[in-house]
């Protein structure tokens, strides 16, 4: 079996579950988690991208951290999105919940103005000394505008304090590059997508933290279990499964199996910053909310709520998934 870094596994990126009115449903919230301990995730990321964190006040974030801590009570690790724009907000944060019973902080860098790498680095520098909680570089330069060569980001983990990393960049060659240069480390490496998961697991990586496992998270626990026992057969025919899926993280327009042959094409190409997909969170929303949880798929504004065509496509998934 694998060793295994300090921080690892499958984390679902949880949803933030809200009311009709946009306000926060903490009841909801507290379902799905206990959801996540029944199905056995390894910890879980709350206030990620997939959570909504750019929309909910500091105030909010707390309520939301408050309520995760409460029910996982330390039975599995908690990891909490942190991406404020400057510095000083970034701290204020940290301030705020540190006496949460929470594990690590994933801290990404949105930029409003471009800034350089020597900023980047002062900038995970100063706040790895604002807590004693791990903290964990979140490579998205899709979002953040951070786009940094593997020699930079080796730079960036080798950051005293710096304790992991999510890489959603989906570039295998970089992500190959990007754990080599940890290796031997006590670093927690993981795939900000489950499509890659086996990629990241046989590179020396760490694990998941995706949507995926938000709503089908024992498709990706068995995935991994597989791989670390040494069953490869049964890994790669669960990732087949974990590829099912890929309609909720793009589209429902185009079968599964011509997504997969496009994303396994991109993912071996150079990282270039193209645009965006469309925000899917209200998809997954719907989608737990069709396989009996008791949340609605209300997203905050300026987020699309749910289109049509989109509740079709989620039902056929479910479908196609339980028939399995």
């Amino acid at each position: 079996m694998a060793q295994l870094s300090p921080l690892h596994g499958v984390y679902p990126v949880v949803p933030t579950p809200l009311k009709k009115d946009e306000s926060l449903d903490l009841a909801g919230l507290e379902h799905l988690v206990d959801f996540y301990l029944r199905e056995g995730c390894h910890g879980l990321l709350v206030l990620g991208s997939g959570g909504e964190s750019p929309y909910f006040s500091m105030d909010e974030k707390v309520d939301i951290l408050k309520t995760v801590a409460a029910r996982v009570k330390k039975k599995i690790p908690v990891i909490i999105g942190c991406a404020w724009p400057g510095l000083a907000e970034t701290e204020a944060f940290m301030k705020k919940t540190r006496d949460i019973r929470i594990d690590a902080y994933l801290v990404a860098l949105p930029t409003y103005f471009p800034i350089h790498f020597d900023d980047v680095y002062s900038f995970y520098s100063r706040i790895t000394g604002q807590t004693d909680k791990k903290i964990l570089y979140y490579h998205y330069p899709q979002i953040t505008g951070l786009y940094f060569s593997s020699t930079q980001m080796a730079k960036l983990f080798a950051i005293d304090g710096i304790a992991g990393a999510k890489e959603s960049a989906v570039c295998l060659k970089e992500m190959k590059a990007d754990i080599k240069s940890v290796k031997g480390r006590s670093f927690s490496f993981f795939s900000g997508t489950s499509q890659l998961l086996l990629k990241t697991l046989e590179f020396g990586g760490s694990g998941t933290m995706c949507s995926i496992p938000s709503v089908f998270p024992r498709v990706v626990l068995d995935c991994y279990s597989a791989w670390m026992s040494g069953n490869k057969k049964k890994a790669l025919e669960k990732e087949k499964e974990i590829f099912l899926c890929i309609g909720l993280m793009n589209s429902f327009a185009l079968p599964p199996a011509v997504q997969t042959a496009g994303f396994k094409v991109i993912s071996r190409l150079p990282f270039h910053t193209g645009v965006g997909r469309n925000p899917r969170q209200a998809v997954f929303k719907e989608t737990l909310r069709q396989l009996g949880h008791p949340i609605t798929a209300t997203v905050r504004n300026p987020l699309p709520q749910l289109a049509d065509a989109d509740r079709r496509g989620i039902g056929s998934l479910i479908k196609k998934i339980s028939l399995r």
